[in-house]
């Protein structure tokens, strides 16, 4: 197995990558005959709902697929309100569509993780009942054949996706976590015996907590217990980052015998033993003689004591305080995302209702995927390249399938048959490292555009003309990103700044309560996490940065102390 992962990196791919694009496209597959099998008319959609949900690990996979069923619902039930109310007018029911997808977009955009993913798919579910419902008649139909699909989808993703991802997979962050804090401990015992913090490398130290607090949501998905795993985590570094900062705020001792208390602690937590890691938590904290330094590392301990308890048992987290892991929420990126879909599905609307051209209704579907779903990402108008390619790719393909290969087709179940090889290949572009971005897109809309229907005869105005209106949208969308709140990462900086600066400022300017301060610090502490992961592709000024602004958060968090 080892030389096939070589032979497959020495071509530029991914073997990891390859087996679950293959695992995917088999799962497509059996969605497709199933999707067929009960008789709906749109099987390609429960394929679509296959690569939309499929995961790498367990928990990823069962909470994707719950929020992916919930926000399907509520977005299907929305759209089938819009269309009744709106009746014959294009206007009422493109301006109700754009208002919810608003809605969605703001809302996704203030959360974290896959409910976020909820939301925002809850908006462009509404789109896609809404605005391909040809009329009222065949609303009720499209409503359920919507949501059977998906359910189908979820339902062969979810299993085969549990037969094939490993459990194993589920553990990589907790061993990291483990692993960093051991080595965390060791450099700081090396501090204290030399009683300089040069060797420390706080900024490179800080950078690696801050990456496994990026991977807390994913590691906190699939269940309560997982949940409870990621807030236990997130209280440890939390604190560690407490520690550093109070150390680069207040400086070091020369401490032998905190030196060789941490050196056991380090040791302990590299055999992973609970018994030795709870009896060295213990004896270090009691001989810990740092006095300003001391109530952050006692809230290190009770946060490791915590977390072990969890482990070992599957209890405590229930009594993590929540103020000690508030997350930062990004209320002014929220609301330009919400007035940006807002301003470009309204133009989109208008145009609409002006020419009546139903083609310009896959536009406005398109522009409420792509300004919903990547609205989160860290750089959307570069993504939307990709997206454009891929999806170029996909429609191309679409048409000449449509043009040379259905009309010769004499039944459902034949067309569907002639997806499948396509499905079953799209893990070799998902895989290699050249074409990996794009990919899913390029699936995704070949399967929008693949709509089987008995005797097919090919219209080449008509599906010319809506495949262009589809891939017309990522480029309305990627000017939009540029222009309407231009969005980046260095954009992204300059508003977490601005909300460190906020809270900064309310923490000049009032007395706040100890349970205030713990808000406070928590939010400040998770708003410096994100900084300095984006510093660290931000290059040398941000890092410069992040430290600024570490020694400015810990000066005022001290200050009320």
């Amino acid at each position: 197995m080892t030389a096939v992962k070589a032979r497959f990196a020495q071509l530029g791919f991914d073997y990891t990558r390859y087996r679950f694009g293959l695992r995917t496209g088999i799962a497509a597959c059996l969605s497709l005959i199933i999707a067929w099998a009960l008789g709906l008319e749109h099987p390609q959609w429960s394929a679509m709902t296959v690569w939309a949900v499929s995961q790498p690990t367990r928990g990823l996979l069962l909470e994707k697929a719950a929020y992916r069923t919930l926000g399907t619902l509520l977005g299907t039930v929305v759209g089938m309100i819009l269309v009744v109310t709106a009746g014959d007018s294009i206007i009422l029911l493109a301006t109700g569509l754009t208002l919810w997808v608003g809605l969605c977009v703001y809302t996704g955009n203030l959360l974290h993780g896959l409910i976020s993913y909820g939301a925002i798919l809850a908006g462009y579910s509404a789109s896609m009942v809404a605005l391909l419902t040809r009329t009222p008649d065949a609303l009720l139909p499209l409503g359920i054949d919507r949501l059977l699909t998906v359910f189908v989808g979820v339902l062969t993703a979810l299993f085969v996706g549990w037969l094939f991802t490993y459990k194993r997979a589920e553990q990589s962050l907790v061993n990291q976590f483990r692993r960093q804090s051991a080595e965390n401990l060791k450099l700081l015992a090396d501090a204290y015996n030399s009683g300089s913090l040069k060797a420390l490398n706080s900024h490179d130290r800080l950078s690696k907590l801050a990456h496994l607090e990026a991977q807390l949501v994913d590691h906190g998905s699939g269940s309560p217990a997982a949940h409870q795993s990621a807030k236990t985590i997130r209280r440890v570094l939390n604190a560690q980052l407490g520690l550093f900062a109070q150390l680069e705020t207040k400086g070091i001792i020369k401490s032998a015998v905190i030196s060789e208390h941490l050196h056991s602690l380090s040791n302990a937590l590299i055999k992973n033993n609970s018994s030795e890691i709870i009896n060295s938590l213990k004896q270090a904290l009691q001989t810990f003689e740092h006095a300003s330094v001391l109530p952050y590392f006692k809230e290190f301990v009770d946060a490791s004591l915590q977390r072990l308890q969890f482990r070992d048992s599957g209890k405590a987290a229930q009594s993590v305080p929540l103020l000690s892991i508030l997350l930062h929420r990004d209320w002014r990126g929220a609301r330009q995302a919400a007035i940006r879909t807002v301003t470009v599905m309204t133009l989109i609307s208008m145009a609409w209702a002006y020419t009546e051209w139903f083609q310009i209704a896959y536009l406005l579907l398109g522009a409420s995927v792509m300004l919903t779903l990547f609205s989160t990402a860290e750089n959307p108008a570069k993504t939307m390249v990709y997206v454009f390619l891929g999806q170029s790719a996909g429609a191309t393909l679409a048409l000449l399938m449509q043009a040379f290969v259905w009309p010769h087709m004499d039944s459902i179940l034949t067309m569907l048959v002639s997806i499948m090889p396509i499905m079953l290949l799209v893990g070799i572009p998902l895989s290699h490292n050249k074409t990996t971005n794009g990919s899913m897109d390029f699936t995704l809309v070949f399967l929008l555009l693949m709509q089987p229907v008995l005797h097919y005869q090919f219209e080449p105005l008509q599906a010319i003309s809506i495949a262009i209106a589809v891939i017309a949208a990522p480029i309305l969308s990627l000017v939009s990103y540029r222009l309407v709140f231009p969005t980046n990462l260095l954009s992204r900086q300059k508003q977490l700044i601005g909300a460190l600066e906020s809270d900064l400022k309310e923490l000049t300017s009032r007395t706040v309560s100890t349970q205030q301060l713990q808000r406070y610090k928590a939010r400040l502490y998770h708003r410096l996490f994100k900084l300095y992961q984006m510093a660290d592709k931000l290059g040398t000024t941000a890092q410069v940065t992040s430290a600024q602004y570490l020694l400015r958060v810990q000066h005022q968090v001290s200050q009320h102390e």
